[in-house]
């Protein structure tokens, strides 16, 4: 195709040099009848008259090609991948107590330590049909590499208005866990917020679910209204560490998790986006495989609901996003426990730095047995909270470095002051 076009420019400009020459000539006599030799202005006429057959006859080869590169192929596959090394110094000591980067400090030890690998890849099978693959390497605390799909699943979408995932993705919880991945390039910050953080690092909310997602615009005008309505299966609550809490195979109970949510992005200020939403579960824990000494091999089925709101302003220099979850556990026969958690984050952009701050919350009732069961005793019962501040430099377009200082505060425990470091990129 470029041959093509660079042919053609060369034609083009030799039938406007040559239509020029023939309107600056001065007129000549027409030959007599019995000369052979045509005039010099029957000769140049000639040439244009080749020269734009010539063209033409480009012009539908280019054309031709450019209809052939124009049809889809399928399926036709992309690949990207995302990856980052970090440093981690902990004063705190002997502490299980998962990091604001999803990383546990390994007994407080100051440690070098990989992060996700993940390779991001998505597949256009046809017009309107996709899937969406996303597998992670990590390393777990025995430091062992273990491989997990993230996110899997099959998208039709038939309209703005109506579009459908099957498989596993993640949940419509806010703003965070739908913008922000697994990828940390994408990220300002180093690591998610605590709130937010996904569930097999120590979270607190259901972030991936396995199930339907129904989801695509309503028809508002400016407000630019957004919903998606979703079922699945819920988290699972158990104290056996080798039960993964993403229920994506096994499902501990015949009901199934729904989660509705809505959001807007006005017309009048740009990079707004605000929103809420509401996930309901009924949740039957199982004992039975894990029996722990003096804990009941059943508990009560507890409803969960968790209703949300969020709040964000995003354009290329500035970054504010607030987020608030209140998790409702209502246990059959019981007293409810109301549980909340929130954070808000800001950052700007100065060229190649971008400085932010962050400031998390969350606060599990002790008494609250779905998470007493989960972590192991209670671990992650009672008050956490504390402030981040970071830099984040790109000094390329597709790695970057971010050093973070964190000072977080656990009920019971000794408050942690960490420094981190990361490089981080794509591919």
């Amino acid at each position: 195709m470029q041959q093509v076009l660079d042919r053609l420019q060369k034609d083009e400009a030799e039938i406007k040099a040559l239509k020029t020459e023939l309107s600056n000539r001065p007129p000549v006599a027409p030959p007599t009848t019995n000369s052979t030799v045509p005039a010099p202005d029957s000769q140049l006429q000639q040439r244009v008259e080749k020269d734009e057959a010539e063209l033409k006859d480009l012009q539908t080869q280019l054309n031709g090609s450019e209809a052939a590169a124009q049809t889809p192929k399928y399926p036709n596959i992309q690949f990207h991948g995302f990856g980052d090394f970090d440093y981690a110094a902990d004063n705190r000591r002997n502490s299980p107590t998962p990091t604001p980067t999803g990383v546990t400090a390994l007994g407080g030890k100051n440690t070098f330590y990989e992060g996700e690998l993940d390779l991001f890849t998505t597949s256009q099978l046809a017009e309107n049909i996709s899937f969406t693959m996303e597998p992670v390497l990590s390393a777990g605390f025995n430091n062992y590499m273990g491989l997990d799909l993230e996110r899997t699943y099959l998208e039709y979408r038939a309209s703005d208005y109506f579009n459908v995932d099957v498989g596993r993705f993640h949940t419509d919880l806010g703003y965070y866990s739908t913008t922000y991945h697994h990828g940390t390039w994408l990220q300002t910050a180093i690591g998610r917020p605590t709130v937010v953080q996904f569930e097999d690092s120590g979270g607190i909310l259901p972030i991936h679910m396995t199930g339907v997602s129904l989801f695509g615009a309503i028809p508002s005008g400016p407000m630019n209204l957004r919903y998606c309505l979703e079922v699945g299966n819920g988290m699972d609550f158990s104290s056996n560490p080798n039960v993964n809490p993403v229920q994506q195979v096994t499902s501990f109970s015949d009901s199934k998790a729904v989660n509705v949510a809505l959001t807007s992005r006005p017309e009048h200020v740009p990079g707004l986006q605000f929103g809420g939403g509401v996930y309901y579960d009924e949740i039957t824990p199982d004992l039975s495989s894990d029996p722990i000494p003096g804990e009941p091999l059943t508990l009560p089925s507890v409803n969960q609901f968790i209703p949300n709101a969020h709040i964000v302003y995003h354009n290329s220099l500035w970054e504010i996003m607030n987020e608030f979850y209140l998790i409702r556990d209502q246990p059959a026969g019981g007293t409810a426990h109301n549980n909340i958690a929130f954070f808000t984050q800001v950052s700007r952009k100065f060229g190649l730095l971008t400085p932010y701050a962050r400031f998390t919350y969350y606060h599990i009732q002790t008494t609250d047995q779905l998470y007493a069961l989960a972590w192991a005793g209670g671990v992650n019962s009672g008050v956490h909270y504390g402030p981040s501040l970071g830099l984040r430099y790109d000094f390329a377009d597709y790695a970057a470095l971010k050093a973070q200082y964190d000072y977080l505060i656990d009920t019971g425990m000794n408050d942690a002051s960490r420094i981190t470091l990361q490089l981080c990129f794509t591919f």
